[in-house]
C-alpha cells in the first residue's frame, strides 16, 4: 500500500485529490495540512511514502517544506503539485529535492499513475513543465555555443570572459580586482587588452558586445 499524503491550502481541491487517490486499491491517502509546519507535524507520525505537495501556502511554501523534509526523511518522496508552470518555480523545486512537477489540471488517472511513478523512483513532470525545461535547456546550450565561438573568433581567454562579465555587472576595476584577486593596475591593463581585442573603444561597448554574444 501507498500511503500519500496531500498538503494544501485550498480544502476542496485537497479533498478532491484525496478521494481520487483513494479509488485505487494500492492508495492510502490522508490530509497532510494546510502548510508547511502542519505537513512537517503529521509527516512525523505519519511517514508517508509520496507527499502531493503545494507550491503557495500560508506559514511555510511548498519548496521550503521540501527542504525540511528531505532533510529528515530523505527517503519520502515529494511531487510538487501546482497551478505555477514558470521556469523558476519548476527549476528551485527541482533544486531543492522535489521528485517530480505536475499541474492541478492533471486527469485523476494521470495522479494516480504519478504517485505510483515517483513512489518506483522515477522522476516525473507535466508536459508543459517538460517543454520549459527543454527550452531552458536549448537556451543554455545556445549561449554556451555563443561564448565558445566568442572565445575562439576574438581570441578571448575564459579570465577575459570573467571579466567582461563582471564589468557587465556595473563592477569597477577595483571590485573586479578584488573579486579575482589581482592588483587594480592589472586589471586596468586586462580591460585595456580586451577592447584591443575587441577593437572597442569603452566600457559601454563592450556591454553592448556582451549582451550581443550572451556572455551576461
Amino acid at each position: 500500500m501507498i500511503k500519500v499524503m496531500c498538503v494544501d491550502d485550498q480544502l476542496l481541491l485537497k479533498e478532491t485529490m484525496i478521494y481520487m487517490l483513494k479509488q485505487d486499491p494500492d492508495i492510502e491517502a490522508i490530509d497532510g495540512g494546510n502548510d508547511g509546519y502542519e505537513a512537517l507535524n503529521i509527516c512525523e507520525n505519519y511517514r508517508p511514502h509520496v507527499i502531493l505537495m503545494d507550491l503557495r501556502m500560508p506559514r511555510l511554501g511548498g519548496i521550503e517544506t521540501t527542504t525540511k523534509i528531505k532533510a529528515l526523511y530523505p527517503s519520502i518522496k515529494i511531487i510538487i503539485l501546482t497551478t505555477f508552470e514558470d521556469q523558476k518555480s519548476i527549476f528551485d523545486s527541482i533544486e531543492h529535492g522535489a521528485d517530480g512537477y505536475i499541474v492541478k489540471d492533471i486527469k485523476p488517472e494521470e495522479l494516480v499513475l504519478a504517485v505510483k511513478s515517483v513512489y518506483h523512483n522515477l522522476y516525473v513532470m507535466h508536459k508543459n513543465v517538460v517543454n520549459i525545461v527543454k527550452e531552458e535547456i536549448i537556451d543554455v546550450h545556445i549561449k554556451e555555443k555563443d561564448q565558445q565561438d566568442t572565445l575562439k573568433n576574438y581570441d578571448l581567454t575564459p579570465m577575459e570572459i570573467k571579466i567582461i562579465k563582471l564589468m557587465v555587472d556595473g563592477k569597477s576595476n577595483k571590485e573586479i580586482a578584488y573579486s579575482l584577486k589581482f592588483t587594480e593596475g592589472t586589471v586596468k591593463n586586462k580591460v585595456s587588452k580586451i577592447l584591443s581585442k575587441l577593437g572597442l573603444k569603452d566600457r559601454t561597448q563592450i556591454a553592448v558586445f556582451a549582451i550581443k554574444h550572451n556572455l551576461t
